[in-house]
């Protein structure tokens, strides 16, 4: 799976680096997949999507290259939270027009 997004991230951004940010609600998975792509291993992680948190995230879009959503899809109950987020990321984005951000 590592050399899957290496390949991807490489064809869009080359060698140069770039920031990604890595948002989902809270027990999507984000700590997961990012320890399963470093090290290859799963680990249990305290969640960090809560509401509470959410309102900060369009700080961290500033100089942003991409964003990789994750969503539950197991997690019915809350689908159409995740969807509602997701939409609200898109919206300030495009109010933020952050000159690196890959639409």
């Amino acid at each position: 799976m590592s050399i899957l997004f290496t390949q991807m991230f490489s064809s869009l951004f080359g060698s140069r680096e770039a920031r990604i940010l890595v948002l989902g609600l809270d027990n999507a998975g984000k700590t997961t997949i990012l320890y399963r792509l470093q090290m290859g291993e799963v680990v249990s992680k305290i969640p960090s999507g809560l509401t509470s948190i959410r309102p900060y995230w369009r700080c961290y879009f500033p100089n942003t290259h991409a964003v990789i959503y994750v969503v539950d899809s197991s997690d019915t109950d809350r689908i159409l939270i995740a969807k509602e987020e997701f939409h609200s990321i898109l919206e300030e984005t495009e109010r933020c027009r952050c000159p690196h951000f890959c639409k």
